[in-house]
């Protein structure tokens, strides 16, 4: 009996003191020190911080504040995702910052030398495919959903039995009827590309709606291999892709990766359309398109 209520006080000592750096750490974010925030989380176990993604607004804001330093923060991310996949924006956005940023830290290498379970990072790719899937979520979160989906798909390269299937996130993706999420899954596309993802990239390139998608399309298809990038345009997408590097400010170095394609081509429109270009492009990139033009082929 003396040891039942020894264990019982001390399992009490227990709660209370986590209970009471809970309310320090509260106390913390309240209070915008957030160095001290991450210092206080990093001591506690993961299970226990990603717990406390479920409780209250404030509580769930702190904990995701300070979960991304972490270093067990890969096993907080199915729970990031049911935050994420909820209507409170500036928690969804924080939660799907977080988990961006835990996601781009874990590659092949980083999954063997920290042991990192196949299974664990399967389903939290999952739950974020998952979200990226539904229409009713905002783009943004939808298009970092997949990003973080083909990040930890491609990290399973070297930790799953089998090669996982990357291929498939980005064709759902550049399927989608949101331009937010076919940008994403362009932007997303494993180097090399493979020839399914080639044939979908050439497609959007011919036919897509927006500009911006058939401009980007064209500059990943383009970047690496303009050589192979033709071959897989096609005399129906060759012919489509001076129309599709328009002149996008924000997205200078994109129309230089496209315009290799016109180089390699050769043909007189792509010729015309890459002269046009190193005079109307961003300027920063119009040097470099004039000796695309001087150096062509």
């Amino acid at each position: 009996m003396r040891r039942l209520a020894l264990a019982l006080c001390v399992l009490a000592g227990i709660a209370a003191a986590a209970t009471a750096g809970g309310r320090d750490r509260i106390a913390l974010y309240r209070a915008g020190d957030l160095d001290e925030l991450r210092r206080a989380a990093a001591a506690m176990p993961i299970d226990r911080l990603a717990a406390e993604l479920g409780r209250d607004r404030v509580t769930t804001l702190a904990a995701v504040t300070a979960l991304a330093p972490h270093p067990d923060a890969d096993a907080a991310l199915v729970a990031l995702a049911a935050v994420a996949g909820g209507w409170d924006r500036s928690l969804v956005v924080a939660a799907t910052g977080a988990a961006r940023t835990i996601a781009a830290g874990i590659d092949g290498d980083r999954a063997i030398r920290d042991d990192l379970d196949d299974d664990e990072l399967a389903t939290a790719a999952a739950a974020w495919a998952a979200l990226a899937a539904r229409p009713d979520r905002w783009s943004d979160v939808r298009a970092s959903a997949l990003i973080i989906a083909v990040d930890l798909t491609v990290a399973r390269a070297a930790t799953a039995d089998a090669p996982p299937d990357v291929a498939s996130l980005v064709l759902a993706g550049l399927d989608d009827d949101d331009p937010a999420l076919r940008l994403a899954a362009i932007e997303a596309s494993p180097a090399p590309i493979p020839p399914a993802i080639a044939a979908a990239l050439a497609a959007r390139i011919q036919a897509d709606g927006d500009p911006r998608v058939r401009l980007v399309a064209a500059a990943v298809l383009c970047g690496d291999d303009p050589q192979a990038a033709l071959t897989a345009l096609g005399d129906a997408g060759r012919a489509a892709l001076p129309s599709a590097i328009t002149v996008d400010a924000e997205r200078a170095g994109a129309i230089l990766a496209a315009a290799r394609c016109l180089a390699a081509d050769g043909s007189p429109a792509a010729l015309r359309t890459l002269v046009e270009l190193s005079h109307r492009a961003p300027r920063v990139v119009r040097g470099p398109l004039a000796r695309l033009v001087r150096t062509r082929p």
